[in-house]
C-alpha cells in the first residue's frame, strides 16, 4: 500500500464517526485511486484496531464509538491538594491507546486546562496508571516528557521513589465551582483524533454521610459493570489487554454504562469482590477476583479440536517475511552465506520438502540475499546483530516447543495453564521484536539496552517454563494447539 494512501485510509478511521459498510469503505478507496474488492476492505476492516465490527457488515470506528460517551473520575488527595489531575490510564477505552496520556487536553467551559509537572511517589504515580498493567505503568510514566533523561533499563525497569508526571490544572475549577477532594470529574472525548477532552465537575453533597440519589445510580452502574465483566469473562476470556477487554464491555454496553451518573473502573475494582487484577502470565489482566487466568476456556474451546482432523491448526508455524530476512542478515552479520543452513533454520523440526519445494524456497532465499545485501552496512549493524542472533535462537526454541504441543495436544485444559500462557505471550513478544528490527531498525538501535533487557527476560522465562511443558508433551498424544492470543 502506497504511504499517501495509508495515510488517507488512517485519517477516515481516526475521524469518521457514522456506521458505514465495506462497500462504502470500497468507494471511499475508490475516490482515493484504489480499486479493491469488498473482501479486501473486510480483511483490511477485520485487522484494523481503530474498527469495531456490527451486525449485517457494518463497522464504526473506534472514533465514532466512543465520541462523546460519559465517563468519569475522582482525583486523588493528593492531586486536589496540589490543584491537579493526572490523566493516567483514567481515559481508558474512550481514547486513542496509542497516544499518551500526558498528550490528552482537557477543557473546562472551552478553555484548556492549563499542564503543569507534578512530582509523584512512584507507587501514588503507578496506581494511575494501573489499568495498562503492573507490567506497563513503569513504562508509560517514563514515556511522560516530564521524566525525560529517566533510562528505566539502566535500573532493571525499577522507577526512582518519586517521578514527575504531565498533570492538569484543576485552578479553573477550584475557582469557578470550588473544586475540593470528594468531588468527581465528569468526561466526555469532543475529538478522537487529538486526544481533546471536555470535563464537567460533579460537586459531592457538603454531608459526606448523606446518601444522593446519583450514589445510588452509581451503585447501580458499579453493579452492572460487575455482570458485564463476568459476561465478557465467558465470552471472549482474557483480551490481549486490559484496554481491549475495557473497549468491548463499553461498546457493546455504552448506553448504560456512559451515562451522566456513571462511575470509574478505578473506584470499582476497589469495592468489586468479583473482578480484579490477576496475572496472566509475565502481564496482568483482569478477571475473576482469586482465580488464576487459564489458557483455554470456553471463549477458545475450538483449540481442543477432533485428533483425527488432518489440518494443522499452526500450520506449520510458517515464518514471515521478516524472520527469513531477520536469518539472511545474521549470516551477513556473520559474514556469510549459507542458503541451505538459512533453510534449516526456518522450517519447523520434521518438516519435509519435495526436491522441487525446495529448489523454489532456496531460489527465493537467493533473491532476498541479493536484496539486503545490497544495502546491508556491517558497522551499521554492530550493536543489533547480536540482539538479532539471540532472538532467533529464542524464536527457534519457541516454535519447536510450540508445534511440539500442537502435534501431541489432545486436551489443552490437561496442560500448566500459565505456562501455556507464557510461551505465548514469549513466542507473539519475540517475533514482535524481531518485526521490528527488521522493519524498524533505525528505532531498534536507539533502543538495544531495552531490547537486550527484554531478552534477558524472556530467556528466563522460557528457561523458567520449557521443562514442564516438554514433560506435559511427553504424557500427551494427538494434536490441537495454537499460539493463545
Amino acid at each position: 500500500m502506497k504511504a499517501q494512501a495509508k495515510t488517507l485510509i488512517d485519517r477516515f478511521l481516526r475521524t469518521y464517526r457514522e456506521v458505514f459498510s465495506d462497500k462504502d469503505f470500497a468507494r471511499i478507496l475508490g475516490k482515493m485511486g484504489m480499486r479493491v474488492t469488498r473482501t479486501i476492505c473486510e480483511d483490511y476492516l477485520a485487522s484494523s484496531d481503530c474498527v469495531f465490527a456490527l451486525d449485517d457488515g457494518l463497522y464504526i470506528t473506534r472514533a465514532g464509538a466512543f465520541s462523546n460517551r460519559f465517563f468519569s473520575f475522582k482525583p486523588t488527595r493528593y492531586e486536589v491538594e496540589h490543584k491537579c489531575f493526572a490523566a493516567g490510564a483514567r481515559c481508558m477505552p474512550f481514547v486513542d491507546p496509542e497516544m499518551l496520556p500526558s498528550s490528552f487536553t482537557f477543557t473546562y467551559k472551552g478553555e484548556v486546562l492549563p499542564p503543569k509537572i507534578v512530582t509523584f511517589a512512584s507507587p501514588d504515580a503507578a496506581d494511575l496508571f494501573a489499568l495498562y498493567g503492573a507490567e506497563f505503568a513503569s513504562q508509560y510514566i517514563a514515556a511522560d516528557p516530564a521524566n525525560e533523561g529517566l533510562d528505566l533499563a539502566a535500573h532493571d525497569f525499577e522507577l526512582p521513589s518519586e517521578v514527575h508526571l504531565t498533570v492538569n490544572s484543576l485552578e479553573p475549577l477550584v475557582k469557578y465551582c470550588g473544586f475540593k477532594y470528594g468531588d468527581r470529574i465528569l468526561c466526555r472525548v469532543v475529538d478522537w483524533d487529538y486526544g481533546r477532552i471536555e470535563v464537567v465537575p460533579v460537586k459531592r453533597d457538603e454531608n459526606p454521610m448523606r446518601m444522593q440519589a446519583d450514589d445510588l445510580e452509581r451503585q447501580n452502574w458499579y453493579a452492572r459493570l460487575e455482570s458485564d465483566f463476568l459476561e465478557s469473562f465467558a465470552v471472549a476470556g482474557p483480551c490481549a489487554s486490559i484496554e481491549e477487554q475495557l473497549a468491548c464491555i463499553f461498546f457493546d454496553d455504552g448506553k448504560a454504562l456512559c451515562t451522566a451518573h456513571c462511575g470509574s473502573v478505578e473506584e470499582f475494582l476497589l469495592q468489586s469482590r468479583k473482578v480484579a487484577y490477576e496475572p496472566f502470565g509475565v502481564e496482568t489482566r483482569l478477571w475473576k477476583a482469586g482465580e488464576e487466568v487459564p489458557a483455554v476456556g470456553t471463549w477458545n474451546n475450538f483449540l481442543n479440536i477432533d485428533t483425527d482432523s488432518d489440518d494443522p491448526i499452526f500450520e506449520d508455524l510458517a515464518a514471515p517475511d521478516f524472520v527469513f530476512d531477520a536469518y539472511i542478515e545474521d549470516q551477513l552479520f556473520e559474514k556469510k552465506y549459507d542458503p541451505d543452513l538459512v533453510l534449516e533454520r526456518i522450517l519447523p523440526d520434521g518438516v519435509h520438502l519435495k526436491p522441487e519445494e525446495r529448489k523454489i524456497l532456496l531460489l527465493h532465499i537467493d533473491s532476498c540475499h541479493a536484496i539486503i545485501k545490497k544495502d546491508y552496512n556491517w558497522f551499521a549493524d554492530f550493536h543489533i546483530g547480536p540482539l538479532r542472533r539471540r532472538a532467533l535462537a529464542l524464536y527457534r526454541k519457541a516454535s519447536r516447543l510450540v508445534l511440539e504441543i500442537d502435534r501431541s495436544a489432545v486436551n489443552l485444559e490437561r496442560y500448566p495453564q500459565q505456562e501455556l500462557v507464557i510461551l505465548s505471550q514469549i513466542y507473539n513478544h519475540v517475533l514482535r521484536m524481531l518485526e521490528m528490527i527488521e522493519r524498524e531498525p533505525t528505532a531498534a538501535a536507539e533502543d538495544v539496552d531495552e531490547i537486550a533487557a527484554s531478552l534477558d527476560g524472556m530467556e528466563c522465562n522460557f528457561e523458567d517454563i520449557s521443562g514442564e511443558l516438554t514433560d506435559a508433551v511427553k504424557s500427551e498424544s494427538g494434536s490441537g494447539f495454537v499460539v493463545v492470543k
